[in-house]
């Protein structure tokens, strides 16, 4: 008898042992696919946190807008005198009570966008604003570059100190900016090549607008809630994006500049 157990339990247990593992390792199976919370780990994932967005208006239910900057933030070029601005401020007031204040001037450079955005008044308009939005740098580099005068080597050297200066500029716009408003999302353009292939006259290359856009991108992660707009690739073979003065955009680019901030703000 104690025999004929023994031969039992030698064939029986293992199987019992086999079988009892299978089950742990399937129920370890499933508890792992359906994750820690008891949701298929191949299901739809949670939602996205959701970030510090641009869309909530005023105590009195209006969103306010402030542009400042150059003749890109002006709207030049287009030929319906709107400017991407204006194209953003409509998409708004579409949702609720909006308004604007655009105080971008032509022609302007970075230390002069600074000495309006440190001065009393703009600095109240900020701290009133939901949405800011900058574009500086472009007249820096042209400027710059324009300074050089024809030879390669003063061009790049009259480029380099143009950008030297313009990045102490863009942290002082955006420390005044901050300053003024801790909480508003503010939007800074980034550059783009208006010359394409056409490099007469010292014209600079894209490689060099390049990397101004990589400044601005790392100056802009110095402070919180600055995003960056890229419009580079707006412009790259699209000569028609072009005003007639075959350097600022049109009404069909600046349409879709302000596409690309209402995706990012």
């Amino acid at each position: 008898m104690a025999r004929g157990l023994s031969r039992f339990w030698f064939w029986t247990a293992p199987l019992v042992v086999g079988v009892a593992a299978a089950i742990v390792l399937g129920t370890g199976f499933v508890l792992a696919l359906r994750g820690t919370t008891g949701n298929p780990l191949g299901g739809p994932p949670p939602p996205a946190p959701t970030p510090a967005l641009a869309k909530h208006a005023g105590p009195d239910g209006v969103f306010r807008i402030l542009v400042v900057g150059d003749s890109l933030a002006k709207g030049t070029g287009d030929e319906t005198g709107r400017g991407f601005a204006r194209n953003v401020f409509e998409a708004y007031q579409k949702k609720g009570k909006a308004e604007i204040t655009n105080l971008a001037v032509n022609g302007m450079e970075s230390p002069e966008i600074r000495a309006v955005v440190e001065t009393p008044n703009v600095r109240a308009l900020a701290a009133r604003a939901n949405l800011i939005l900058v574009s500086a740098g472009g007249n820096d580099l042209s400027h710059g570059a324009a300074r050089g005068g024809t030879g390669a080597a003063e061009v790049v050297e009259s480029v380099a100190t143009s950008q030297a200066r313009y990045v102490q500029n863009l942290r002082g716009i955006l420390s005044a900016l901050r300053e003024a408003n801790p909480d508003a999302r503010i939007a800074v353009l980034g550059l783009y090549d208006p010359f394409g292939d056409d490099r007469a006259g010292g014209r600079l290359g894209a490689s060099v607008v390049l990397q101004w856009n990589e400044i601005i991108a790392e100056t802009a992660l110095g402070f919180p809630n600055v995003v960056v707009i890229p419009t580079f690739d707006l412009f790259q073979g699209r000569a028609d994006r072009l005003s007639a003065d075959r350097y600022h955009p049109n009404a069909a680019a600046y349409e879709e500049i302000a596409k690309r901030v209402l995706q990012v703000v």
